[in-house]
């Protein structure tokens, strides 16, 4: 079996996704929260490698991680009051 080679940057990843580092920062922060606020038990995104050998410990992402984001990003509901509404609008009921 081959391993994984991890050589998408976040900038890469977010190009392939067609989302702002913001929006792909903010996933992972609905998924910690969740984790937090125990809605579910374990990480649904793919968790990226950190470089431990390089400057500034750079996060890197394989091509199964991309994909898998990819169908992440194809799921979420969009509007103000989407899935993770109750994170980022401040009204949420």
């Amino acid at each position: 079996m081959a391993e994984a080679v991890y050589r998408y940057s976040k900038n890469d990843v977010c190009s392939i996704l067609g989302i702002t580092s913001f929006t792909l920062e903010n996933w992972y922060r609905w998924e910690r929260k969740e984790i937090t606020n125990k809605a579910v038990t374990d990480n649904y995104l793919p968790q990226p490698i950190k470089l431990e050998n390089q400057k500034g410990k750079p996060l890197r992402w394989s091509l199964e991680m991309v994909e898998l984001l990819k169908a992440y990003q194809d799921q979420i509901v969009r509007g103000r009051n989407g899935k993770y509404g109750k994170y980022t609008n401040a009204h949420w009921h």
